[in-house]
């Protein structure tokens, strides 16, 4: 099988068969046409390509704009008179991202890829700058009802994408909207310094995970616990960020975790790298956050709920080993 396909009997299997793609044919299903373009404007923040998205639902019609690069309306594909751009809309990929980018994160625990959303779409409308025109094209059900044509020259930047999901598929079925604010707030919180507009609000914690843990932690520990600012360090590390968040000292200890953006509930590889550092310095926290992200593209898909890649707790365990030291140094503790 070619890496792209718009197999009219895929389609068909798409359409026929959507809970298999989007996980419900309810509100989650329709949510997740909103983390799915929110997390490919992630993907452009983490390459120094996009600083925001602006995410806008009103009724069943939702739209994500980015400050991005824009698509690669103006690159050909290998198919006649197609855009590179127009094939990524239409074409279902079968590799880990569409065009094999890495980083490449998920919201939530799917990732279907944009080609999917456009095909269970009624209408899906696209406007994007590049190299200073203005692209716009329409679809609907993953078909262009048009070619790409350039609307406006400028020096404009970013995407805006428009979207309708199709009520032969879900039905009246609306995103919630305390659902989604909820998983962008977290979102700006994994990756800091994201910003994310969400109708009247500007999500941004330039602190990502510490500003994440103070919410999570116990405000009685905030008297009990004289400690300064809590551990936090963002690394690079063999083709891994690492980004960790330590407080406090407890009997009991919480850690959450995340792997490409998505909770591991049941930890993993990652946790116990973490564990095992904090072991090597004597430190038992009362709550600890770890966000792993990895950029090898074999690990770039969908998270489950653990993450058992075994050389990632050696990877994590150094890398956090010295920082963990200094810390507790500079804390006299």
């Amino acid at each position: 099988m070619s890496e792209y396909s718009n197999d009219p009997e895929l389609i068909k299997s798409i359409r026929a068969k959507p809970g298999m793609y989007f996980g419900s044919i309810g509100a989650r299903g329709v949510e997740q046409f909103v983390y799915e373009l929110v997390a490919n404007v992630i993907d452009l923040y983490l390459a120094n390509k996009a600083t925001f998205a602006r995410v806008e639902i009103d009724g069943s019609t939702i739209s994500v704009m980015d400050d991005g690069v824009g698509l690669p309306f103006d690159e050909p594909s290998d198919l006649d008179g197609v855009s590179l751009a127009t094939k990524f809309l239409t074409h279902v990929h079968w590799k880990r991202s569409r065009d094999g980018h890495v980083p490449h994160v998920h919201i939530k625990r799917l990732g279907i890829g944009i080609a999917p959303l456009n095909i269970a779409s009624n209408r899906l409308t696209v406007r994007s700058w590049r190299s200073g025109l203005l692209w716009e094209q329409h679809f609907s059900r993953g078909i262009p009802q048009s070619p790409a044509t350039v609307v406006e020259e400028g020096n404009g930047r970013g995407t805006k994408i428009e979207v309708f999901p199709d009520a032969e598929i879900f039905g009246e079925a609306k995103p919630r909207l305390g659902v989604i604010r909820a998983a962008l707030f977290e979102a700006v919180h994994l990756y800091s310094g994201l910003k994310i507009e969400f109708h009247q609000e500007r999500f941004h914690a330039h602190l990502g995970l510490q500003m994440l843990g103070f919410m999570l932690l116990n405000p009685l520990s905030l008297f009990t616990n004289p400690d300064p600012l809590p551990f936090h360090v963002t690394l690079r590390a063999e083709n891994l960020f690492i980004e960790v968040a330590i407080f406090g000292e407890g009997l009991r200890k919480s850690i959450f975790s995340w792997v490409n953006g998505v909770i591991t509930p049941d930890g993993g590889s990652h946790v116990e790298g973490l564990l095992q550092a904090l072991k090597d310095v004597n430190w038992k926290p009362e709550i600890g956050l770890i966000h792993l992200v990895m950029l090898d593209p074999n690990f770039a898909g969908p998270m489950r709920t653990k993450l058992d890649v075994p050389q990632m707790r050696k990877a994590i365990r150094d890398a956090l080993r010295e920082p963990l030291r200094e810390y507790r140094s500079a804390c006299k503790i």
